[in-house]
């Protein structure tokens, strides 16, 4: 039980902020939730999305017991039965068609779930599948993937020094809504960029569309969508031709010459005609970008989202080595976590899946690979076919890219699995819906991830209120699994009698907390560390400042082969020079528009659609420029059509300058139903899903990364 307190001391886990929380209690209810101002690390970003997160947690159509499809409905069961006829369907599946039979996809939720999202790898790890999917691989697959071919590892995370930098190049985000964090964590990240123009500093934003975040911005670059690598390879070209690049880092790295030589065979006419900036303006931001005193440059989503991403990614990262601001004071820096060179631990503890996807023929970047190649690995026969797949907190029918494909190779599965608060749009032909847990229920720990952060600030994240009652959390139900299952969890057969034992021992001592669990792993892994003690972490509720900032440790710590940075991986280089050759242009007139998203700060992507408060249904209008409207006879709130080679969706145009002519943009994460399988009464439906018009089969060739941003579509009035 969770010991009942007027104020629980937590954090949030909806987003890479991690705001330090304070939940005002009732009994078991939650009252009021508010920043917690004492918090050592994160409470700056606070917002409507954590102070309405209890929304999620007692809404009615919410999960509470397994529920089992009988015909077209669901009914609840006891988790006794659930485990034993789901562990005997998936020992059928796996005896029959081999481990890789099984996969998993896990959603954004589930990323900050510590314990679910380890324990169902635990499972996978039992059953010998690698099979695995994740939703990062629509976004942040290019960054893990850069960051493994540069500096040898996909944890190499670089953490900018907003504090003291004196010109920041933003390329596709709009931190005013999304703060600063993505992959690395910058608390308050956007109130100090802010802060910092005030004092001086030159904040350069690259952005197809105006957004709050251009609007404040020293400069707003209009670049057209996918083609940043061409604006920053011209900035590269124009910083070797001026020699503004640092020699000392240039000479200190493998394959900048490389780097060099194609720049200086590159025409800057043709790379500015790519990116629709005129060349004086690549000129002019490569030259107060370079020669700032310090300062570095990040891609984000708008950059990663699209089959250039890679690209994107690489010469952001390109940008900072060539300018000499990798592991420096007011550029971009490595911050231990407990473990000081997680780097190497994380090699160790996530090896690489020995076989690519067999659609594709795609490598696993985070040890998953590309959602959009999972609606042929359900339909496609051969060895490896999925046959079931566990959904654990995620709706990739809406996330990903041509929801309706993957919801009718959904359809083929011998078993769908839902781990969730509720039953979402992926989950319509689930066989099993299991209760997931609300962030607000259970512990969390951080270990490795703290090495994401600016600060080496380490928290175990508590529970602000009980499960509701007779629920078990979904770490429970994988650890139920694998043992009903009888295979090792984890790959060790140990922990198998160790998690028998124990609960044997916690029911004899009517003491719960003597049954192995999830601290049973975070206590060994943080003592190892040598950092922090496992003890000092229990005994802090909001965790603990335990290392100052430290610069040039980077470079001591890489994972490369040779200890340096690799800058010309050479399957970038290929497609660098694939793209070279290829004719970039607008002039497929069926398709004469750029489709580009935008997201909303009361919203985590597709998550809290349904129950947070929105000051409007964003996502039911599509953005387009007055010349454009105007030449297609749209008028402001009139029912238009937008079209694509894949899908067609119906929306209400907006009309508004924000948008340039030749771009159209749509919110995305809305459109997706909300079921109650316990009423079965009519679901519920907020905007449309515009990812539906995005195919799963134009994809960057590295990462299997889908073009959300870039898509090509037409907008027609509807009579």
């Amino acid at each position: 039980m969770v010991e009942k307190k007027n104020v629980v001391r937590t954090a949030c886990r909806i987003c890479p902020a991690f705001c330090g929380i304070e939940v005002t209690l009732e009994g078991n209810n939650i009252t009021r939730i508010a920043p917690d101002k004492n918090h050592p690390s994160s409470w700056r970003d606070f917002c409507s999305k954590a102070g309405n997160a209890n929304n999620s947690r007692i809404d009615p159509r919410r999960i509470t017991r397994p529920m089992k499809r009988v015909g077209d409905n669901f009914v609840e069961t006891s988790y006794e039965e659930a485990v034993a006829e789901i562990a005997k369907k998936l020992t059928e599946i796996k005896n029959e068609y081999g481990p890789d039979a099984i996969a998993t996809y896990l959603g954004n939720p589930g990323q900050t779930n510590t314990t679910s999202s380890s324990f169902m790898n635990g499972l996978m790890a039992a059953i010998g599948s690698n099979n695995n999917f994740l939703v990062g691989s629509i976004d942040q697959n290019a960054a893990l993937l850069v960051a493994d071919r540069m500096y040898g590892s996909e944890f190499a995370v670089l953490n900018p020094d907003i504090d003291v930098a004196d010109c920041i190049l933003l390329f596709g985000t709009n931190p005013a809504v999304s703060c600063m964090g993505w992959v690395d964590q910058t608390p308050n990240g956007w109130k100090r960029v802010l802060e910092r123009t005030k004092q001086g500093a030159d904040l350069i934003i690259v952005d197809p569309r105006a957004t709050p975040s251009t609007k404040k911005a020293t400069t707003h670059v209009m670049v057209e969508p996918g083609q940043d690598w061409a604006l920053m390879l011209g900035m590269l070209k124009v910083i070797f031709e001026q020699g503004w690049e640092s020699q000392a880092d240039c000479l200190d790295a493998n394959g900048v010459e490389t780097i060099r030589t194609i720049a200086e065979g590159t025409s800057l006419k043709d790379l500015s005609q790519r990116c629709q900036v005129s060349e004086n303006q690549v000129r002019d931001i490569a030259r107060r970008f370079s020669t700032a005193k310090n300062g570095f440059c990040i891609a984000r989503t708008g950059v990663s989202q699209n089959r250039n991403g890679t690209l994107g990614e690489w010469f952001s990262q390109l940008l900072n080595l060539v300018t000499g601001r990798i592991d420096r004071e007011g550029g971009k820096f490595y911050q231990p976590g407990i473990m000081e060179n997680t780097m190497k631990v994380y090699n160790k503890m996530m090896p690489r899946p020995g076989r690519k996807s067999r659609i594709g023929n795609y490598q696993a970047i985070g040890g998953c690979y590309p959602l959009a190649v999972l609606p042929d690995e359900i339909t496609t026969p051969g060895d490896g076919q999925i046959k079931a797949l566990i959904l654990n907190a995620g709706n990739p029918v809406n996330s990903g890219p041509d929801g309706k494909r993957l919801d009718a190779a959904l359809q083929h599965l011998d078993l769908l699995i839902s781990v969730d608060l509720y039953q979402r749009e992926s989950h319509r032909h689930a066989h099993w819906l299991i209760p997931g847990s609300h962030f607000l229920e259970r512990e969390d720990y951080y270990g490795l991830l703290n090495t994401l952060s600016e600060k080496s600030h380490v928290q175990l994240v508590h529970a602000a209120v009980d499960l509701p009652e007779g629920m078990k959390h979904d770490w429970e139900f994988f650890l139920d699994l694998a043992l009903a299952m009888n295979v090792p969890f984890m790959g060790k057969p140990e922990l198998n009698k160790t998690a028998i034992d124990s609960r044997r021992i916690a029911a004899e001592t009517g003491d719960p907390q003597r049954a192995f669990n999830p601290r049973w792993l975070w206590g060994p892994l943080t003592d190892r560390s040598g950092q922090v003690k496992w003890e000092d972490v229990v005994r802090e509720p909001q965790g603990f400042i335990f290392r100052n900032k430290e610069y040039g440790l980077f470079r001591r710590l890489l994972q490369t082969p040779d200890g340096k940075i690799q800058a010309a991986p050479q399957e970038f280089v290929d497609v660098l020079k694939k793209r070279l050759a290829e004719t970039e242009g607008k002039s497929d007139s069926a398709f004469p528009l750029s489709l580009v998203n935008q997201r909303r700060s009361s919203m985590m992507n597709s998550w809290l659609v349904e129950s947070n408060y929105h000051r409007k249904e964003y996502g039911g209008f599509v953005d387009i420029n007055p010349a454009d409207a105007a030449s297609k006879n749209i008028r402001e709130a009139q029912s238009v059509k937008v079209i694509s080679a894949t899908d067609s969706i119906e929306i209400t145009a907006r009309i508004t300058a924000d948008v340039p002519p030749g771009i159209v943009s749509i919110d995305h994460g809305w459109g997706s139903r909300m079921f109650d399988p316990k009423s079965g009464s009519e679901p519920e439906i907020h905007g449309v899903n515009r990812n539906q018009l995005v195919s799963a089969d134009l994809l960057d060739e590295l990462t299997g990364v889908p073009n959300l941003n870039g898509t090509r579509v037409n907008v027609e009035a509807v009579s």
